[in-house]
């Protein structure tokens, strides 16, 4: 077969083409953040940091509309001491201690420790929370999910099932009386 400069000239030009393709569909992560690179929280909860406690899929199962609610998700101390903190989901506090290294899996804690009185958010948005925590407080919006996701139903609270928790009135003694 000869070559002659006609089919030089072509298959030079094809090469140029396909070499100019292929640099076209490469070059995107050369002006594109790559979404690999990008944090996020793979499931429905929050991810938050706040000093030595990691907040992992932090989130509350609720029909909400005043409903009562139940919250998910685990905490871990990452640090060298003891930590106290007190998580504030729609005005209820709930407080736990964590030896260091430790983690608290709400899921596996009493219901009483983890019960939300009332949810006034709808399914879908978020409700206010706060972390107290080392003195310092941490703002938090975490996600309402309700029972159409089969793995929260079992978590979602049947109103008849709790009673308020009573607020703690001073007794005489503590008076002084």
């Amino acid at each position: 077969m000869r070559f002659t400069p006609k089919n030089r000239v072509r298959r030079t030009a094809a090469a140029g083409v396909i070499a100019l393709a292929m640099l076209g569909s490469a070059g995107c992560s050369a002006v594109n953040e790559q979404a690999t690179t990008i944090e996020y929280s793979p499931s429905d909860g929050i991810v938050e940091n706040a000093g030595d406690l990691q907040l992992r899929n932090i989130l509350v199962v609720s029909n909400g509309f005043g409903e009562p609610g139940r919250l998910i998700g685990t905490v871990i101390n990452d640090g060298d001491a003891t930590q106290e903190f007190t998580l504030t989901v729609g005005g209820a506090p709930l407080t736990f201690e964590l030896d260091a290294g430790d983690k608290v899996v709400f899921e596996d804690e009493d219901e009483e420790a983890v019960y939300v009185p009332e949810v006034e958010d709808e399914p879908g948005t978020g409700i206010e929370a706060e972390l107290d925590a080392s003195g310092e407080t941490t703002a938090l919006n975490i996600p309402v999910v309700n029972g159409d996701q089969p793995d929260y139903r079992p978590y979602l609270p049947a109103e008849s099932d709790y009673t308020p928790r009573p607020t703690e009135e001073p007794s005489s003694a503590a008076e002084g009386h």
